[in-house]
């Protein structure tokens, strides 16, 4: 098998199992199945011994912690490419069979990901998560994929779990277990100086958004984590990355944290992004990247 898909899964049963159906419900079967579960508690094991007695899982006893469970996974893996799908996600029946093609043709990528419909709370919300005209978007550079996450008006991004890694090119390459939130974006940085990123346009995903899951969780010292990141690699990333990040990860976030007693720090603040929005708006790449959205969205669906 050329594909090893593992369901990482931490005390959610109910969702657990329609991840899993929807792994046993693809249409092409050329992959290992594991599920891998490092809860704190049985309900994951009992649900799988009862619902699913043939698949192979593995139980990180002690608990691992999120990231160590990745990590894990990673060093286990004996196929060519593997997935580390999240247990509260529904992956689409094509799933592997596209994301299998799309191997095939970029054979030198070192990772490879999915367009994904988005639900919110338990409704699939009318947008997709990333926006293209492109079959195949082909990102080559840290600064691209940074651009991606980071800068303004950009066309949204391919979300993890929907990620296909190459042993060859990025099995050596572990999530830093203090990395907080954005250790997944290091990850993907890191991997691109390995070889290139592929995303599928075909939305082969459901992202699963709720009350109950990292991504919708924000941490400001994991914000500054990752700004430290990106200072450190300032030459690679460029000042305008730095420039976006600082405006709408952190100092709209500290503006918003004001209280009233503070009003002075608020104006400063104020002044700062008012600054920020100036330049923004002097850049030619702030007008290509809004010319770029529009396009897409009022472009023929057989262009995409």
């Amino acid at each position: 098998m050329p594909l090893t898909i593992y369901i990482l899964c931490y005390n959610r049963p109910d969702f657990a199992r329609l991840s899993i159906l929807s792994v046993l419900a693809q249409t092409c079967n050329r992959f290992t199945f594991i599920v891998s579960d490092h809860s704190t508690n049985d309900a994951v094991q009992k649900m799988v011994s009862r619902d699913f007695p043939d698949i192979t899982y593995i139980r990180r006893s002690p608990a691992l912690k999120h990231l160590e469970h990745f990590n894990a996974c990673i060093e286990e893996v004996q196929t060519d490419y593997y997935c580390l799908f999240h247990d509260d996600d529904i992956m689409g029946s094509d799933f592997v069979k596209v994301m299998l093609e799309s191997i095939f043709k970029y054979s030198a990528a070192a990772a490879f990901a999915c367009n994904a419909y988005i639900e919110s709370h338990g409704k699939i919300e009318p947008r997709l998560a990333f926006l293209s005209r492109k079959k195949y978007e082909l990102i080559n550079t840290p600064r691209d994929l940074a651009k991606r996450y980071f800068s303004r008006n950009q066309s949204g991004i391919a979300p993890n779990p929907s990620y296909i890694y190459s042993r060859r090119l990025a099995g050596y390459q572990r999530f830093l277990v203090d990395g907080g939130k954005y250790a997944d974006v290091s990850l993907l940085l890191d991997i691109l100086q390995r070889g290139p990123i592929v995303w599928v346009n075909s939305p082969l995903i459901t992202y699963r958004m709720h009350g109950n899951n990292l991504g919708s969780v924000e941490s400001f010292p994991d914000r500054l984590r990752f700004l430290g990141y990106l200072k450190k690699y300032r030459v690679m990333f460029g000042e305008e990355i730095l420039q976006d990040y600082r405006c709408s990860f952190i100092y709209k976030s500290i503006l918003k944290s004001f209280p009233r007693p503070h009003a002075k720090r608020a104006k400063v603040a104020r002044s700062f992004l008012n600054a920020y929005h100036l330049c923004l708006y002097t850049r030619l790449s702030s007008y290509q990247a809004l010319l770029a959205r529009a396009l897409v969205k009022w472009a023929p669906h057989d262009l995409w």
